[in-house]
């Protein structure tokens, strides 16, 4: 089992890092993990086929986390997709994927009547609730509500189970007493977490600033989690604000926790 960070940013473009999307890399087969800005492009620097992945998981619905679902969906099935795509997620995601295959219905029909095949272009909307255990190809998938992020009340936290090895991603926002119990013994935690700091530091001043600060985990709060879960390995990525560098979260991170830490990368993969 692999994670593959397909992109760390956030969602102010950058040359360096693309929207927040993870991936499960198991018995050759790629399970997705957000469809954020680029991802169809970040599939293919990693040497996948967009047109192969068939299961994609949602965490929540803050646009930086699904602005490229569009996109995907197209270019799985202009890849030669012919199974329907597998989306599983919290309540919004029976709105989002109707809106979105309404959006694309005319480019869909247009090449349809090119010649293109229809195999590909169905959606199967798997509806997730906090609590829910379920298996896919035989990894043992369990969610939770392990984060609180601001007014999002829709929000997963997702632990895979296969071959002895486990990962959990924790999606963004504060842990709340249910991550810890999700993620008890994983060999990997992907976390997300502000550094308040940084604003002061490189003068960045929004109205919106003090909100960010606190719909977002702090490192402390991510180190506590991570101990108490008893993890093996703590990973980060998407960090607030956009501007900071990974040493500056490292430093901040390793300020409360001693273990060993990983600083995502785009198109980074860390064997589970």
């Amino acid at each position: 089992m692999e994670l593959i960070l397909f992109g760390t940013g956030a969602p102010p473009p950058r040359v360096d890092k693309n929207g927040p999307a993870n991936g499960i890399w198991l018995k050759n087969k790629l399970y997705l993990v957000d469809a954020a800005r680029n991802v169809s492009q970040q599939i293919v620097k990693a040497g996948f086929k967009v047109g192969e992945v068939d299961q994609l998981f949602f965490t929540h619905f803050h646009s930086d986390h699904y602005s490229g679902f569009g996109d995907f969906y197209v270019s799985r099935w202009l890849g030669g997709a012919t199974k329907p795509l597998q989306v599983w997620g919290p309540k919004p995601v029976v709105n989002i994927v109707k809106k979105m295959l309404d959006y694309y219905e005319y480019d869909v029909e247009l090449r349809i009547a090119e010649g293109v095949s229809r195999s590909g272009t169905d959606i199967e909307v798997n509806l997730l609730a906090p609590g829910d255990s379920f298996e896919v190809d035989g990894m043992s998938i369990h969610v939770d509500k392990g984060t609180s992020h601001g007014n999002v009340d829709d929000i997963l936290s997702y632990r895979f189970d296969a071959e002895e090895r486990s990962v959990v991603i924790a999606s963004d926002g504060s842990p709340t007493d249910r991550l810890a119990p999700l993620a008890k013994g994983t060999n990997l935690l992907l976390a997300h977490f502000c550094v308040p700091h940084i604003y002061e530091k490189y003068g960045i001043t929004r109205p919106f600033t003090p909100s960010v600060i606190a719909h977002h985990a702090s490192a402390e709060e991510v180190a506590n989690a991570a101990k108490e879960a008893d993890v093996e390995r703590l990973a980060f990525s998407h960090i607030a604000p956009p501007v900071t560098s990974n040493l500056e979260a490292l430093e901040a991170l390793s300020k409360f926790y001693q273990g060993e830490i990983i600083a995502g990368e785009d198109l980074m993969r860390i064997k589970v």
